[in-house]
């Protein structure tokens, strides 16, 4: 594993790129043998968990969650709220800014129901989360910086009964490696760098995938299971 200190060039020439790379360090035969279930935390790591599941042979969903921003700031993040209705809070900056707990509570009800609901209506017709009770789950994203939403999908998750979950992840900041791994069971990373800066800086190539072409890739999958089912 590279730990990055001082990066100056990218780590991936692309998502494609990305996913062969992760690919290299996922325990691809304890994945099969015991049925995991991948899930997808953000529309653009679709193309990731898309190739994944087909060399693993194995289903996978997404699990929505969205921001909640401070008042009037639509750029500073003070909770996650998850389709679950599970809310992670930023307690230091909800406490610097006075923020009530009441309106944390109203917005993330308001965000569910005017953006989560509609995700689950796009991207799976409105069908559930599929049933990951008593399953080894392994969840997937581009990149992670903060943690803010995997710490929510962790929370979610955790709710939902699971056996065991695993974060891969290409690269993610060495801080958040270190506060995550006493939460999941395991952490297959490539990368875990000091001085995180963003996920794009890292990629070579990082197209913005908008909502119609990321529903086109679902569709099209033999490992999507709101569209799919379980193989």
């Amino acid at each position: 594993m590279q730990d990055v200190l001082d990066f100056e060039n990218y780590l991936f020439k692309d998502r494609e790129d990305a996913a062969r790379k992760l690919l290299e360090i996922l325990p691809k035969d304890t994945a099969k043998s015991e049925n995991w279930v991948l899930l997808c935390l953000s529309s653009g790591s679709v193309p990731i968990v898309e190739i994944i599941a087909n060399e693993l042979e194995l289903g996978y969903d997404l699990l929505f969650v969205e921001a909640i921003y401070a008042p009037n700031n639509d750029e500073c993040q003070v909770a996650m709220v998850s389709e679950k209705e599970e809310i992670v809070i930023h307690h230091n900056l909800v406490d610097s800014f006075g923020i009530t707990l009441d309106y944390i509570y109203g917005e993330a009800k308001r965000t569910y129901q005017n953006k989560l609901i509609d995700y689950q209506y796009f991207y799976r017709n409105s069908l559930a989360l599929c049933d990951i009770k008593d399953r080894n789950v392994l969840l997937i994203d581009e990149g992670c910086e903060t943690g803010f939403s995997t710490l929510c999908v962790l929370k979610t998750v955790l709710g939902l009964g699971i056996k065991k979950v695993s974060l891969a992840t290409p690269m993610i900041a060495k801080d958040l490696y270190q506060n995550l791994e006493m939460k999941v069971d395991k952490i297959y990373t490539n990368n875990k760098i000091k001085d995180f800066i963003e996920v794009s800086y890292y990629y070579k190539e990082l197209e913005e995938i908008k909502n119609k072409k990321v529903k086109k890739i679902l569709e099209k999958s033999n490992w999507y299971i709101p569209f799919k089912g379980e193989k």
